[in-house]
């Protein structure tokens, strides 16, 4: 890790906010949604570290055919003049635009032969630069075949790409380069190849080295290059409110050694984590495919409200993201079967949230999480004892679990955990059995101090299912309820996601009860609705057509027809009109056959229709 200060204010959306930084990585990545201000913050960034150079999204203007620079007023068709060099520097200097990357080649033979040898490996190309009348003509030859062309005119847009972003990470003119999208135009492997170049030059600038400090402003998780904690407490991490940008330095309390065993494991899918406000984790894949499935039968989506679902690998897996997630300041969403309660590391993750600590104490329950748990593990421990002393035949299943299979093993914690798990599996099964076999004060006891510790860990996004595993919620499930069988589970969610195809959306929470309640509260959106906007297109039309009538009282439908298809609202593309029916010259009657969606939908009108208060229906046709 490079150690750097960076201080500055920052722009609007931030109002009154300075960004301070006590250490700079040899690669920043600046991560999060669309539209949380990661370039505005590039921007103000490159203004306040001398000798740096940005590269805007923008970067590869001027290099298309019949495009130009606009206050240059060129289109370079003829090639780039000698005297146009200093202006294609200051454009790249001032806005980010790559076109000065045929100058370097030109004016630095030593980045050229590094350019050349890297096109000629990857692509089979040869880079030529000719002076033709005075204009320097960038060219290309495709080797396998002899063809020689404009390379900044016909190259395709990937190798443009790499082409200026090798250019400028191979200059030594800048200490600092900032990349906005460096991912654009290129295919998944060429950008694993630019963040293999540019580890290798990444560093503190030093007369001659090429070496720089790199900022990475990316929407792709290929380009997020995570291989030690120093390279995951380079992530500068943006939020759609505005909130300060945040690196997990800024937290006193994350404990690095534990997120560190994570860096191994962190895959394509689990890096979306950084590029959503929100994302939701799972323990496994297929928790995931059921909350994707149950979330499309409620025809919502996760990612219309840019939100993910991750597989995290397991309960304990899950509790590291969380602190990773609460590291970054994320709103992250977790959901956990029951035993993470009692196995892991999810009560000393969360203990400290004062969101948990002040719903305890509103509810008078003290505010110490873990000692509230840890009086439901006496209570359950009270359950055990007392199962173990009853006769009653109804709780035989559980005795032989608890008696012949966890306590005949090593004592541990662990088994502990199981144990008490397995109570409240059977407890939510078989409440009045339990009841007699133990005594209703401690079965009352025992669900009130759940449900205390349920709804508050629901308060900081964390949701766990009360009544055991996923498969426990599962109707397809025929697995034994203590000891859960990986094969059942697939066969049991295999099933369910073909029951969902054909399932309606009033019947999922009675099927699914808690797992439901617990979905239903992720972020998601609604299927795109296009009836409100075809409706007031519509409300336009019908308003229009009643005017065209009062005007012309001669005029039919054909007439009202050939008006819209001449009319530059386009309104004639998406509605007809029919049976246009005329009582006087005022009153009058019509139908129109909506054209903008699937199915054939009709409205019908007449003269008194309100359309400004949306007072017409469209009617679906058998």
């Amino acid at each position: 890790m490079i150690h750097q200060k960076l201080s500055f204010p920052l722009p609007l959306p931030w109002i009154n906010t300075v960004y301070e930084c006590e250490t700079v990585g040899p690669i920043n990545y600046l991560v999060g949604p669309n539209g949380s201000g990661k370039s505005r913050f590039a921007e103000t960034l490159k203004s306040h570290l001398n000798g740096s150079r940005l590269l805007g999204t923008d970067r590869l203007r001027g290099m298309n055919k019949n495009e130009g620079m606009g206050f240059i007023g060129e289109h370079f068709d003829s090639g780039i003049r000698k005297n146009q060099f200093n202006h294609l520097k200051e454009a790249g200097s001032n806005f980010g635009f790559g076109l000065d990357t045929f100058v370097i080649l030109e004016e630095r033979p030593d980045i050229r032969i590094s350019i050349e040898a890297t096109l000629s490996s990857l692509f089979d190309r040869e880079v030529i630069l000719e002076w033709d009348s005075g204009n320097l003509l960038p060219k290309a030859i495709l080797r396998s075949r002899g063809t020689t062309y404009r390379l900044d005119r016909d190259e395709c847009h990937g190798i443009k790409e790499l082409l200026v972003l090798l250019t400028h990470l191979y200059n030594d003119q800048h200490p600092y380069l900032i990349i906005d999208e460096p991912e654009l135009n290129l295919h998944p492997q060429y950008q694993a190849f630019f963040l293999q170049e540019a580890r290798k030059l990444a560093g503190l600038h030093s007369s001659g080295t090429r070496k720089k400090i790199l900022f990475l402003i990316t929407h792709s998780p290929f380009i997020i290059d995570i291989k030690n904690i120093d390279d995951l407490s380079s992530i500068i991490s943006f939020d759609l409110k505005h909130t300060k940008p945040k690196r997990l330095g800024d937290s006193k309390e994350l404990d690095l050694n534990r997120i560190q065993s994570l860096i191994p494991r962190v895959n394509i899918h689990h890096k979306q984590l950084f590029f959503s406000d929100n994302p939701i984790f799972v323990e496994g894949v297929l928790d995931a495919q059921i909350v994707e499935g149950i979330q499309e039968a409620r025809n919502v989506s996760v990612a219309a409200a840019g939100s993910c679902i991750i597989d995290s690998g397991g309960s304990e897996e899950v509790n590291k993201y969380l602190e990773l997630c609460n590291g970054f300041g994320k709103s992250a969403y977790f959901f956990f079967d029951l035993d993470s309660l009692f196995a892991g590391n999810l009560r000393r993750c969360i203990s400290s949230d004062p969101e948990i600590s002040g719903f305890l104490l509103k509810l008078g329950l003290g505010s110490d999480f873990k000692k509230y748990c840890g009086e439901l593990d006496r209570r359950l421990t009270d359950a055990i004892y007392a199962i173990e002393r009853c006769d009653d035949e109804n709780m035989g299943d559980l005795k032989e679990f608890l008696f012949n299979q966890i306590f005949n093993k090593i004592d541990s914690q662990k088994n502990w955990g199981k144990a008490r798990v397995a109570v409240l599996v059977k407890m939510a099964r078989s409440p009045n059995e339990f009841v007699a076999a133990t005594s209703e004060k401690l079965v009352q006891d025992i669900q009130g101090r759940l449900n205390q510790i349920i709804n508050a860990l629901s308060n900081v996004n964390v949701y766990v299912l009360k009544d055991g595993a996923l498969e426990h919620y599962l109707p397809e499930y025929d697995g034994d309820i203590f000891v859960l069988n990986q094969d059942a589970k697939v066969a049991a969610v295999n099933r369910e996601l073909k029951a969902l195809a054909s399932l309606e959306k009033n019947c999922l929470a009675a099927r699914y009860g808690n797992l439901f309640e617990c979905i239903r509260q992720f972020p998601a959106k609604p299927e795109v609705d296009t009836e409100h906007t075809i409706g007031r297109y519509l409300a336009k039309y019908i308003h229009d057509i009643q005017g065209l009538l009062l005007d012309h009282p001669d005029w039919t439908e054909n007439e009202v027809n050939n008006f819209f298809s001449r009319s530059s609202s386009g309104l004639g593309k998406l509605f007809q009109t029919v049976n246009v029916t005329r009582e006087d010259n005022v009153e009058f009657t019509a139908e129109i056959h909506i054209k903008a969606i699937d199915k054939t939908r009709i409205c019908k009108i007449s003269s008194r229709t309100n359309a400004g208060i949306r007072e017409f229906s469209m009617d679906a046709v058998d």
